[in-house]
C-alpha cells in the first residue's frame, strides 16, 4: 500500500534558479574529475551526526560521480555518459538540471535531507503514468534507451523519486524506530517525488508496509527504477542554494561500483 501524506506542500517561496549560467555550466563540465567515487566510500548505518560529516568531507574532496555530466562543445550541450549499446551519449537540457536543482533547494528548505551524495538524497527513480508509457515509451528497444531518456527528461509528465536517508540509521538493535524526533522526520519522508519542472513543489509517499518505510511502485505509475545519480563537489557541474550560499553537484547515469 503505497499513502500520500498529508505533507504535500504548495508554499510560495522566494525561489531563484540555478545561478550557473550557460557558459559557466560549458566551463565547469568541461573539468575531468580527479577521482571517482565508489560504492566503498560509504557504509551502512550511519548516525546523522556522521552521515553530515561525511557528506562534507565528500563535498571538499576530489572524488566526484563516475561518468558524470559533461559539456559537449560540438553540439553545444549537456550530456550524460551512456552505453553505445544503448543508444551512446543522452543529451539533456538546462531546464531538466533545473527541476532537479529544484527538487534539492526544497528538500533543504523543507528539512527532510542533511546531504546530496549517495548515504542521503542520491539516486532517483522515474515514475511515468501508465497509459504515456504504453502509449509513448513501450516503442523504445533496449538499443535506444538513449531515446527513452533524451523523451522522459523532456516530459512535463515525468516524476521522479528520490530515497533519502538511504544509509542513514533508522532502527535500533530491536529493528523498532529510533527513538528521536529528527529521525522519525526523516524515516516518514524519505520518498520524495517532484515533477519535472524548474518551479516544481515536493510530494512524500509512504509505504507502511515496508521495515524502512521505502516506496518501490507507485498505483497508475511505471516505476523505471533506472533514475540518474547525483553528488554534491565542490567542483560539480550544476548548482543548486541553500541558506544563501551556492553549492555544486553532478549527475550520472551511473552507478557506484566498489573500488577494487
Amino acid at each position: 500500500m503505497i499513502l500520500k501524506t498529508a505533507l504535500f506542500f504548495c508554499l510560495v517561496s522566494n525561489f531563484v534558479l540555478a545561478s550557473v549560467t550557460p557558459n559557466e555550466i560549458a566551463t565547469r563540465c568541461q573539468v575531468k574529475p580527479l577521482d571517482q567515487l565508489y560504492s566503498s566510500d560509504f557504509r551502512w548505518d550511519y548516525s546523522l551526526a556522521e552521515l553530515i560529516h561525511r557528506f562534507f568531507e565528500i563535498y571538499n574532496s576530489p572524488r566526484q560521480l563516475p561518468k558524470k555530466a559533461y559539456w559537449d562543445p560540438k553540439t553545444q550541450k549537456i550530456k550524460l555518459p551512456y552505453e553505445p549499446s544503448r543508444g551512446g551519449d543522452v543529451e539533456i537540457s538546462e531546464n531538466f538540471v533545473r527541476s532537479i536543482s529544484r527538487h534539492i533547494e526544497k528538500a533543504f528548505e523543507l528539512d527532510v535531507i542533511d546531504g546530496v551524495f549517495f548515504p542521503d538524497m542520491g539516486h532517483s527513480h522515474l515514475l511515468i503514468p501508465e497509459s504515456l508509457f504504453k502509449r509513448k515509451y513501450a516503442q523504445f528497444s533496449n538499443a535506444n534507451f538513449k531515446g527513452f531518456y533524451e523523451t522522459a527528461f523532456k516530459d512535463p509528465e515525468l516524476r521522479i523519486l528520490y530515497h533519502t536517508a538511504e544509509q542513514l540509521k533508522l532502527l535500533d538493535d530491536e529493528g523498532q524506530l529510533i527513538n528521536d524526533p529528527r529521525i522519525q522526520h526523516r524515516f516518514r519522508t524519505r520518498n520524495i517525488v517532484g515533477f519535472n519542472h524548474p518551479r516544481s513543489e515536493l510530494q512524500f509517499y509512504n509505504n507502511p508496509n515496508s521495515r524502512y518505510n521505502t516506496v518501490q511502485a507507485v498505483p497508475g505509475y511505471h516505476w523505471w527504477s533506472a533514475g540518474f545519480n547525483i553528488s554534491g563537489n565542490e567542483k560539480g557541474c550544476f548548482s543548486y542554494q541553500h541558506r544563501g550560499q551556492t553549492y555544486y553537484f553532478d549527475l550520472s547515469l551511473y552507478d557506484l561500483e566498489p573500488e577494487i
